[in-house]
């Protein structure tokens, strides 16, 4: 149920739940039973916890850029701030964003489902409601909007973060060694948090408690994944759980960016041309000609023309 909601929403772009739950009822073959309503609101607000669906932005965000102008104008005095060059569009964007919580609000249940899920007499419902009326009538309205109003689409910041993961994970395995695996995958598997998608955090408790898991790493010492961590350029940091250890993933995206950009530069100029790029990649900066030809050991001549190449 839940891959079909997510593909729904990667069909249509964006859609409500209502349109998703008659979407997703509507696709399963004759003869087979057909999931509840409250069965595939459970498998979306699954979806939306775990962040791979959000809200969308809100389509008529208000915004005044008069209002906006006088406040910069009364601020005249102030040093400049990121938000104050800010264009125009740049402004409407951000008044339209909403913020994690909102982005991330799950379908609230009403207490006519509350009362299927649970399985309560229809009575006992009524008292609930003569008790706890106001609160009860606002939770039914928040949850009609929310299934017949409020328009889901898919979160790809979550879906390219667990792929930059996955990448990252898989193109150092190769390079590994022998009994490192397990620690370098629960590592990665013990990551919860995505705020910062650059970057992979797992508490060492965690880390611990994935690698139980997998066959014939149970013995392994806390001081052996530390160090094995570390080997791995993993930074030692401190984060609500207690120690914990994060890798930038930007250092190795970017890594492998340059490997495929030296196999071809290899490929059409050649062996020395593989070697004066490499030079230049790893130095990052600029690098006189003479000093390429003093640290690759090349021929002046061929340096000279192989830089005009790549030039």
């Amino acid at each position: 149920e839940s891959e079909a909601l997510i593909e729904g929403l990667l069909q249509n772009g964006r859609l409500t739940f209502d349109q998703l739950v008659g979407r997703t009822i509507s696709k399963v073959p004759e003869g087979t039973i057909r999931p509840a309503r409250e069965e595939i609101r459970m498998n979306f607000n699954r979806l939306v916890h775990a962040r791979y669906v959000e809200r969308c932005p809100k389509a008529e965000p208000h915004f005044n850029p008069q209002e906006d102008e006088q406040s910069t104008t009364a601020r005249r005095k102030v040093p400049k701030t990121a938000e104050e060059v800010l264009s125009l569009e740049q402004k409407v964007v951000n008044t339209a964003t909403l913020s994690d919580p909102e982005r991330f609000s799950e379908i609230p249940y009403s207490m006519e489902d509350a009362s299927k899920t649970n399985d309560c007499p229809s009575n006992a419902v009524a008292g609930a409601k003569r008790k706890h009326g106001a609160f009860e009538v606002d939770e039914e309205l928040n949850s009609t909007i929310a299934e017949n109003e409020v328009l889901w689409r898919v979160n790809f910041e979550k879906f390219i973060f667990c792929l930059k993961k996955k990448f990252c994970a898989d193109r150092k395995k190769p390079k590994l060694k022998v009994g490192t695996h397990p620690i370098w995958e629960s590592f990665f598997e013990a990551n919860l948090t995505d705020r910062d998608t650059n970057s992979v955090t797992s508490s060492i408790n965690r880390i611990l408690e994935k690698l139980g898991q997998k066959e014939g790493s149970a013995a392994m010492t806390v001081d052996h994944v530390k160090r094995v961590l570390g080997d791995l350029q993993c930074a030692l940091t401190n984060s609500e759980d207690g120690e914990a250890f994060t890798f930038d993933l930007r250092k190795m995206v970017e890594a492998c960016r340059n490997e495929e950009i030296e196999s071809l530069v290899k490929k059409k100029y050649g062996q020395e041309a593989f070697t004066i790029f490499r030079l230049l990649v790893t130095q990052g900066c600029a690098v006189e000609t003479d000093q390429i030809i003093d640290t690759t050991i090349l021929d002046k001549q061929i340096v000279h023309s192989t830089l005009y190449k790549l030039w």
